[in-house]
């Protein structure tokens, strides 16, 4: 088991959820923990597996996320206070993906001091290392359990959706500006992982191997991420707001990143050859279309015109983006006029 205490403690092996959860319970002092799931957890089939590992002293309760859904996004809302009152509840674990550690990070601090929180990602879209560019509730969990092994009910549709999610924030963390060689590194390493075991984890997902590199390669991503993230971002978010949900996280990554990676070109000096290395690209070959390529053979489209965004959609989507906290830290300025260009190139 490896401990990693970068930015908080991250507990990473296969079956770590057994061997660490009880562990961090009792080290934060939790009683009555409140277990907080998403369909992404619920499908992970690893509920008795947490019933288990919990204390015999502690009173768990467990909780849907979407039981907690709040009309506001920047705070905890009246239900959230209600029910940590209600529950008593002195610790919160978040199992799940995107929902349930968005969730979790809410309730953490719906309480003054905040609630400890433990997160146990079961997917690699979000391990549970927010930045103010990912989520409105940028609250460190006190602990992570990153266990690949939570992650082999993924269909190849959600690793592809997810791993190039994963992939993209590497590769936007290391473009953007500023000095921080550390998560520059860790981006680069992310990228490699990903450009060797991507490709095998959505066509062989039962092999073990492949998982842990792609959760390896995901908190990199998450990482790395807190120098800042890009364009694809902004874009793909103000895209998932305006169809609504019923796609994977990073499902339209693959539409807008080469179309953002070709309008960075002039800011970004020598940095697309460093990342050629890290997708270990040929020298005489671009990397732009090796992303374009590898997309295309993990099942991402290549486009977005099959959304059926109307003109006036697609207006929003570019104000939306532009406003977006990781357009902030993309390499060049990029206008709402910019990415309504970038959005007719995808089309």
């Amino acid at each position: 088991m490896s401990l990693i205490n970068y930015l908080t403690r991250i507990h990473f092996a296969e079956h770590v959820l057994e061997d660490a959860l009880g562990l961090e319970i009792a080290r934060l002092g939790g009683r009555r923990p409140l277990i907080l799931f998403d369909p992404d957890g619920a499908a992970s089939c690893a509920r008795s597996l947490i019933e288990d590992t919990i204390p015999a002293s502690c009173a768990a309760m467990w909780c849907e996320e979407s039981a907690f859904a709040c009309d506001t996004a920047d705070m905890p809302c009246r239900r959230d206070r209600d029910t940590v009152k209600s529950t008593g509840c002195d610790l919160v674990v978040a199992f799940g993906g995107t929902a349930a550690q968005e969730a979790g990070r809410r309730i953490a601090v719906a309480r003054s001091p905040r609630l400890p929180l433990v997160a146990i990602p079961t997917t690699t879209s979000d391990i549970g290392l927010p930045t103010r560019a990912t989520s409105a509730h940028p609250v460190l969990p006190d602990a992570i359990l990153c266990d690949p092994t939570l992650t082999y009910w993924l269909a190849s549709d959600r690793t592809a959706a997810h791993g190039f999610d994963a992939l993209t924030r590497c590769i936007e963390a290391f473009l953007a500006p500023g000095f921080n060689p550390p998560a520059d590194g860790i981006a680069l390493e992310g990228v490699h992982l990903l450009s060797c075991h991507l490709e095998a984890a959505v066509t062989e997902g039962d092999r073990p191997e492949t998982r842990r590199y792609v959760m390896a390669a995901a908190l990199n991503a998450a990482l790395a991420g807190q120098k800042g993230l890009g364009g694809v971002e902004a874009l793909t978010r103000a895209i998932s707001a305006e169809c609504g949900a019923g796609r994977p996280q990073g499902y339209h990554h693959a539409s807008v990143l080469p179309r953002v990676l070709n309008f960075n070109e002039p800011a970004v000096g020598d940095r697309y050859a460093r990342l050629a290395v890290a997708l270990q690209t040929p020298p005489k070959d671009d990397p732009i279309q090796a992303l374009t390529e590898l997309g295309t053979r993990i099942g991402l489209p290549d486009r977005i015109g099959h959304l059926g965004l109307a003109p006036a959609a697609l207006r929003r989507v570019a104000r939306n983006a532009a406003a977006d906290p990781a357009s902030q830290t993309n390499p060049r300025h990029a206008t709402q006029a910019d990415y309504l260009d970038l959005l007719a190139q995808a089309v």
